[in-house]
């Protein structure tokens, strides 16, 4: 079996909030009798602090599920401006690479987007060590900076389409999130047969059973669990629920943590939105109980072109938990899942009166909502279950091993 080391600045288990796709995959690994060091930072971009366990140390050594943890240092301070984000993911490669170089020299580097910086020293790193390359993209670079309006300086706009570039010329493999990245690695030269499609998944074994939070009232509940961050287009939802406000029977739920969350929260106090509440992150084990308590599920993206090719976590995390969706996005990956699937209903991105209208409709017919949502889980029960995606991962590592 192969030694497999495997980069990603975020790496989150069950029992924290975020995405748990790289604890699933890694585990599969550790399964499959591969030996696994995953190397990521103790500093998460949701909380952007340190833990007290980790204060005062640079590289930490654990050992969890059966896989070896190197958590390192990488700045805090991560916000939306260009200058403390790229201090973080600077840091970030600078202290993994160095944690990298005093592990067992691996047969496989594994690296994960969007931290560019650190993915591009991982691929050096495998060159140096003689070791194969797998590079995964969840994030398209430049694109994703010039779709977001960062205040970025050319410079900065030039070095990340470099680090890209030389990311996939080193890539023996190149596991893509979406159809969209997909096209967009196309687009930019990556060969068709280096790239393999790899998207989100539903968690069929983090809750199987859960039981509903409480939530005061018998309101219709229209909910968002994720990031509260510049892709997300949350003062959508408040203006929904703005439009709402003076009607009966609808509550908007926005579970999680995030740069715009204190924006948000200050926004929804002055606009007097009493139909509106802001609960923290939570560890992913609970995220079902919450879905479990929703009647509707909302997935509101920026106004943006790139983001026609996203495909969420969220997104299988809804469909799990059997909700119909309120994708309010550009045309793209997740509207024609949507409609195809008939899953939920699919309007125009930063539309708050269609948002307004979508969530009427569906607290009118709550049948209809929630044969949206049965259908919805079937999808992705058959299409996306995260254990089988799991294990094309794991047979893309023994591709190159």
């Amino acid at each position: 079996m192969s030694r497999v080391l495997y980069v990603s600045q975020y790496f989150v288990s069950a029992d924290q909030p975020g995405g748990v796709r790289h604890w699933q995959h890694t585990r599969a690994l550790a399964r499959a009798g591969h030996e696994v060091t995953v190397v990521s930072s103790y500093v998460q971009h949701k909380e952007r602090e340190i833990p007290e366990r980790y204060r005062g140390r640079k590289i930490v050594r654990e050992r969890e599920d059966g896989i070896d943890m190197v958590r390192t240092y990488a700045t805090p301070d991560y916000g939306v401006d260009m200058r403390s984000r790229g201090l973080n993911y600077l840091t970030f490669a600078f202290w993994s690479m160095l944690a990298a170089a005093r592990s067992s020299s691996p047969d496989v580097v594994v690296a994960s987007s969007p931290t560019l910086p650190a993915a591009a020293a991982a691929a050096e790193l495998a060159r140096l060590r003689g070791a194969r390359f797998i590079l995964e993209v969840r994030d398209l670079w430049p694109e994703s900076i010039l779709a977001m309006n960062l205040d970025a300086p050319s410079w900065a706009i030039s070095a990340a389409a470099r680090m890209a570039r030389h990311c996939y010329g080193r890539a023996d493999r190149i596991i893509a999130l979406t159809e969209g990245i997909r096209d967009g690695l196309l687009d930019a030269g990556v060969p068709a047969g280096r790239i393999h499609l790899i998207t989100n998944g539903v968690d069929l074994d983090i809750a199987s059973d859960p039981q509903p939070v409480q939530i005061a009232g018998d309101d219709f509940v229209a909910m968002y669990v994720g990031a509260h961050g510049t892709y997300n287009a949350l003062h959508t939802v408040l203006g929904a629920a703005e439009l709402l406000r003076d009607g009966p029977g609808v509550s908007f739920v926005l579970v999680g943590g995030g740069d715009q969350k204190d924006r948000l929260v200050e926004d929804a106090e002055r606009r007097g939105l009493g139909n509106v509440q802001f609960i923290d992150a939570v560890p992913k084990r609970e995220v079902p109980s919450w879905l479990a308590r929703a009647d509707a599920c909302l997935l509101p993206y920026q106004d943006v072109p790139l983001f026609a090719g996203a495909l969420p976590n969220k997104t299988f995390d809804y469909l799990g938990a059997g909700k119909p969706i309120v994708a309010a996005a550009p045309d793209g990956e997740l509207t024609r899942l949507v409609r195809e699937v008939d899953c939920g209903i699919a309007i125009a991105p930063e539309d708050p009166q269609a948002m307004a209208d979508a969530v009427t409709r569906l607290a009118a017919d709550p049948a209809q909502a929630r044969a949206m949502g049965e259908r919805g889980m079937r999808h992705a029960r058959e299409h996306y279950d995260r254990a089988k995606l799991a294990q094309r991962f794991v047979a893309v590592v023994e591709s190159v091993a």
